[in-house]
């Protein structure tokens, strides 16, 4: 059956304009006007609507760049700009802040009806036989009209929205009776209660500016109710900034026509009395202006209970969203459905917002709930200020409202709304944060694979590309040395590629890049790799890698450090010697015994040409492992001494020196001249050691020069040498890179 969807008036003028025109209309302003005085409130009402002008404005610039909108209101909104999860986790609280509004609401329904009954004998006389108190009296009389409007909700939107549009006729008629009711005011001697004069600095009554502004500001916060019903819309994308900022308009208006009525009114008539009660509009106009009486009680009774019923729709569509997106625990998925098998209403998630209500409604004291919810509201409505700010100020190519919104209006709104956050109660503010943000890892971890989504990249990048603009006029020397690498492997040889990977990481993590490129075979499939990963295929992988590893980076940043894998297809040497004089490091990586088995790593030291960078490498990868939360490694340079005892003395005196300034933290072990074969005497002292650093072969050295002046052939055989000892880097440094500041 196609859907009908509503259009702007029925779908969301009228749901907003119920839940703007609320009780506060009715029970809080006379109070604050009273004693604010008219100016401070006419500051007050504009403050607080400012920010609902802003929210507005930002909602237009999401919806009216998104092709369908879809369910779930503000969460969508949310959802589309920040993602799966930080959407979800917004989602999440603004259900549960729309669930728990309505057993406010139904409550508020009950406060005036209560007394009302009571006049009527057949109601006392049941209420005194049964000992019933006036408190247990209005929680039945909430759970009765929870009853009510949750069987208005099962039977469908369209039906609600038929018995909110008699609402919305009874709402205008009780608020216009408020605004001509000095007009028709009756002369009783003594009982007058307008003045020739408005009220415009208040009566002088203790409460503060702010004070004011915290309590007058939840009338302000109904538009969630229109943005709610964005899956029933035809066309949410016009529908919405529209309807929306039509009820902001009117009932500003409204509110601006009523305070000043109020301001009219003897200020003694509305300032809580002794008792710390606060006078009813009700009782003020029955002696004089009877009809408005009457009235009143009419429209707060409705307008409770039209909000009621406004988020008996918007909370179910919330919930049945988040159910549909895969963002709730498997065994409730069921409140992503109907009762029936083809019906589109929301019905089970429509029950479980119904038992919310009412255990809010038997919940006692609703002051810390009621505190609780109104900041769930506000950070809503500053997620979605910040969600059009950043979207704006990051330059996203894809984000191309047609509704003309600007940065600043967003940004305001959501400034203004962490701000009203901190009058209503910082700490509780601070609470909601802090369980968001748990909500928001839950939802990372588990439902978004880790990966974030939506705005966060094009914010990330434009930050990005403005430090990449400005590093450009910087000198990259050899000070605070990174290591930004070139890693190579061969996609074809899966068994060493993630050892490699690990190592490249732990070198690249914290302190660097790492810049991944596959080697394909020409006429090898591709198979599954990062998917950050660069493929190079062909067959001449020395002119690839080559390439690869002299393209330029943005900022002006190039490859400084070159990563191989052990693989007979390289001429390594060749390479080391073009990267060499092009003054790159190469780093030669052979994979052994697991990483993590042994506290050490063992750097073979001969001088600083090649030894700085190997000590270097072994701090950055012993820190890496430290934040990953891995055991702290002992790093130990290891020297061969040679004949000339003096010498020996020397750079033994120079390594000790060595580890105390660049604070390097480790040990030095210094071995006897040895005539073995290297791999021999490596095998007996780093057998054990977790990663060992050696110089490359290829490099031409004194007492070893033959071990190091081979060619391609003898490279081979020499590293299968080193085959069953732990992972080993060659290094061939292309300069000596400082372990610490000369100055």
């Amino acid at each position: 059956m196609a859907k009908k969807g509503f259009g702007t008036f029925k779908g969301v003028f009228i749901p907003s304009f119920e839940a703007i025109f609320g009780t506060v209309l009715f029970l809080v302003l006379p109070m604050l006007t009273g004693a604010m005085g008219f100016y401070n409130m006419l500051l007050i009402v504009v403050l607080a609507n400012s920010v609902t002008f802003a929210t507005t404005f930002s909602i237009s610039d999401c919806v009216t760049n998104l092709r369908k909108v879809g369910s779930g209101g503000m969460y969508a909104l949310a959802k589309r700009s920040f993602g799966k999860a930080f959407g979800g986790s917004i989602g999440i609280q603004l259900y549960l802040a729309q669930a728990v509004s309505i057993g406010f609401y139904v409550i508020g329904f009950a406060e005036p009806l209560q007394p009302l009954l009571m006049k009527i004998p057949m109601y006392a006389s049941w209420a005194a036989d049964a000992g019933i108190s006036v408190a247990l009296q209005k929680q039945l009389l909430a759970t009765v009209l929870s009853v009510i409007a949750f069987i208005a909700a099962l039977v469908g939107a369209d039906f609600v929205s038929k018995i909110q549009l008699l609402i919305f006729f009874i709402l205008i008629a009780a608020v216009g009776s408020i605004m001509i009711s000095p007009f028709f005011e009756k002369s009783v001697v003594g009982k007058s209660i307008f003045t020739s004069a408005p009220n415009l600095t208040g009566a002088g009554y203790a409460i503060g500016f702010w004070a004011a502004f915290a309590a007058f500001f939840p009338a302000v916060t109904g538009i969630d109710a229109g943005v709610g019903m964005s899956g029933e819309l035809k066309d949410p994308r016009r529908s919405l900034p529209i309807g929306t900022f039509l009820a902001i308009f009117v009932t500003l208006l409204g509110y601006l026509v009523v305070t000043y009525v109020f301001s009219l009114m003897r200020p003694e008539l509305l300032l809580p009395q002794a008792d710390g009660s606060v006078p009813s509009l009700v009782k003020i106009f029955s002696s004089t202006v009877p009809f408005a009486s009457y009235m009143v009680l009419i429209g707060i009774l409705f307008a409770t209970g039209s909000s009621a019923l406004a988020y008996f729709l918007t909370a179910p569509r919330t919930l049945h969203t988040l159910a549909n997106d895969g963002l709730l625990p498997n065994f409730i998925s069921f409140l992503g459905r109907d009762f029936f098998k083809d019906g589109r209403e929301p019905r089970w998630a429509t029950v479980l917002t119904f038992l919310i209500a009412v255990s809010i409604i038997w919940s006692g004291d609703l002051t810390f709930v009621s505190t609780v919810v109104g900041i769930c509201f506000l950070v809503v409505y500053g997620w979605i200020n910040l969600a059009a700010f950043l979207e704006r100020i990051s330059g996203n190519p894809s984000f191309r409202p047609t509704f003309k919104g600007h940065w600043l209006v967003s940004f305001y709104g959501f400034a203004f709304a962490i701000g009203v956050i901190a009058l209503f109660n910082i700490w509780i503010g601070i609470g909601v944060f802090v369980s968001q943000l748990i909500l928001f890892f839950l939802l990372l971890r588990f439902r978004a694979g880790n990966k974030l989504e939506g705005v966060w990249w094009g914010l990330i990048f434009s930050v990005l590309q403005w430090g990449f603009k400005r590093a450009k006029r910087l000198i990259q020397g050899t000070k605070n040395w990174r290591p930004i690498v070139g890693v190579f492997f061969f996609a074809d040889e899966t068994s060493y590629l993630k050892p490699e990977l690990e190592i490249a990481e732990r070198i690249s993590s914290f302190k660097g890049l790492a810049l991944l490129n596959a080697l394909l075979p020409a006429g090898k499939e591709l198979p599954e790799l990062p998917p950050e990963a660069s493929v190079l295929r062909g067959s001449d992988f020395s002119s690839l890698i080559v390439g690869a590893s002299f393209a330029s980076l943005p900022g002006g940043l190039g490859v400084n450090t070159v990563m191989l894998p052990l693989d007979r297809r390289l001429n390594h040497l060749d390479l080391m010697d073009e990267f060499s004089s092009q003054g790159k490091h190469v780093l030669i990586y052979k994979h052994g015994s697991a990483f993590q088995e042994s506290p050490r790593i063992d750097v073979w030291w001969k001088g600083k040409s090649n030894g700085n960078l190997m000590a270097l490498l072994a701090y950055i990868i012993r820190e890496t492992d430290l934040q990953l939360g891995f055991e702290k490694k002992e790093i130990r340079l290891i020297r061969m001494l040679s004949d000339d005892n003096q010498k020996n003395e020397i750079e033994k005196k120079e390594l000790e020196s060595l580890l105390e300034l660049s604070r390097l933290d480790g040990s030095i072990l210094v071995l006897d001249k040895d005539e073995r074969p290297f791999d021999d005497i490596v095998s007996e002292h780093s057998s054990d050691a977790s990663l060992i650093l050696m110089g490359a072969p290829g490099q031409r050295g004194a007492g070893l020069a033959r071990w190091f002046s081979l060619d391609k052939r003898g490279f081979d055989k020499q590293i299968e040498k080193f085959e069953n000892l732990p992972p080993i880097l060659f290094v061939r440094s292309a300069y000596s890179v400082p372990l610490f500041d000369e100055y």
